[in-house]
């Protein structure tokens, strides 16, 4: 049987992947403390949940934490500030978050927590051409993949002689709706609904994209089957050529915008082929029902044409 965690303590609970996660914690009977910062606008966003305590601070704060929480089950760690082009170029910003980071692990260690549940990132492979597993050798081409990289090097010499299990996520592109407006994503669903003109690059790169419920679903896997530890490509199965993405969306827009596909996009990553390798999480927590990406995309339109945005 399972073996059920009980409290959570949760960093970046008001981010696009923090909140979705939340949301499930508290469904599947978590008890969960988060992290938020006084001053966020996205507070607004938190349910409203018994079972949900609010811990006010920033991660510069993170000891705050011991003092609200007695004792948890699991920490997962997805605060991480300049993940905007500005603050992925930002040497300075990407080291703080490493130094914060390392605060949190240790919280945890006193917390008692069994597993770390860690947002790493695909930008930590840098250029890659050929399929990338958990051994394909780091080049982070930014200092926002570099920093991550230096984290983990550091989390896992951490916890070499600990009950603490560190389990890195290396995520890849995950879509969904909420997710920030500036997204590929969710600019195409936009401008193609609207009228308007997206200007892409070349879109010529493989691709991969993850829905964010399946992302939330694998999280609480890794979590519950008390994955070991070590690094996880976090992708789906659905890896093609990004313009094939783009073709889609528009196919299933009402076509009253268009696109445009140019030679070059500003990425501090600058065009890395995303062919993930997700043999060794699948191994772990077995096979993962995907959902299917135009199933996404339709329901993000909903989002987008129904609510606004």
């Amino acid at each position: 049987g399972y073996y059920w965690v009980k409290i959570a303590v949760l960093t970046g609970a008001t981010s696009f992947l923090g909140l979705n996660l939340l949301k499930e914690l508290l469904k599947q009977g978590y008890m969960v403390h988060a992290l938020v910062r006084k001053e966020s606008l996205s507070r607004n966003r938190l349910p409203q949940n018994e079972h949900l305590k609010i811990i006010n601070g920033s991660m510069d704060e993170m000891e705050s934490i011991v003092k609200a929480v007695n004792y948890a089950d699991v920490f997962i760690h997805f605060a991480w500030d300049g993940t905007g082009y500005q603050g992925r170029i930002c040497r300075e910003i990407q080291q703080r978050n490493v130094d914060y980071s390392m605060r949190a692990l240790k919280v945890a260690d006193s917390l008692g927590c069994t597993q770390f549940v860690f947002s790493g990132s695909q930008a930590e492979y840098g250029k890659t051409i050929e399929s990338i597993s958990e051994n394909t050798i780091c080049n982070p081409v930014s200092e926002y993949g570099r920093a991550k990289l230096e984290f983990s090097c550091l989390a896992e010499e951490y916890c070499k002689n600990k009950k603490l299990n560190f389990i890195h996520m290396r995520i890849f592109s995950v879509f969904g709706a909420g997710d920030r407006f500036d997204t590929l994503v969710c600019s195409c669903v936009d401008k193609f609904n609207h009228g308007e003109v997206m200007h892409l690059g070349s879109c010529k790169q493989q691709w991969n994209y993850l829905y964010i419920d399946d992302f939330v679903n694998i999280v609480i896997n890794l979590i519950e089957k008390q994955c070991k530890n070590g690094i996880y490509n976090i992708a789906s199965s659905d890896t093609r050529v990004l313009r094939e993405f783009v073709e889609e969306i528009y196919d299933l827009s009402n076509q009253t915008g268009t696109y445009i596909f140019g030679e070059y996009a500003k990425n501090p990553e600058g065009s890395p082929e995303l062919r993930p390798d997700i043999s060794k999480l699948i191994e772990c927590i077995g096979d993962v029902e995907f959902t299917p990406f135009r199933q996404g995309i339709m329901r993000i339109t909903e989002v987008i044409c129904n609510e606004g945005a």
